[in-house]
């Protein structure tokens, strides 16, 4: 049976991944020039997977809400608190200060969890 699926998965119909990389690849444009939108944010444009992994070190050390961030993991649960958005502090995967994102989520979801980071982060003093 896995042999059988496997065949049909390289030789089959692969309209449905063109359109999957058209998704995916309309969402890396999105979140990179969102992200890159926000004062303090620096994005660079992913070249795999469907992440995007920006600096957030604009930020640290900047008043939000009666607190002050230092670190990426204190700002990522930060961002979940006030703006309902769970990112991956780079602490994560050994580099402080970056935010890790997944982009393989529906449009309007990205769209709306990039502006709700975007409007705290506004408030940045």
């Amino acid at each position: 049976m896995a042999q059988a699926a496997a065949l049909a998965a390289v030789s089959g119909d692969l309209t449905a991944v063109a359109e999957m990389r058209t998704a995916f690849d309309r969402r890396r444009q999105t979140i990179v020039r969102m992200l890159n939108e926000i004062p303090g944010v620096v994005c660079p444009e992913p070249r795999g997977a469907f992440y995007a992994y920006p600096s957030v070190r604009g930020i640290l050390g900047q008043e939000l809400r009666g607190r002050r961030p230092s670190t990426s993991a204190e700002l990522a649960d930060l961002v979940l608190t006030e703006a309902e958005v769970a990112v991956v502090p780079g602490e994560a995967f050994g580099t402080p200060g970056y935010f890790r994102f997944s982009y393989a989520l529906a449009d309007d979801d990205l769209v709306d969890g990039v502006q709700r980071i975007a409007r705290l982060f506004a408030e940045a003093q």
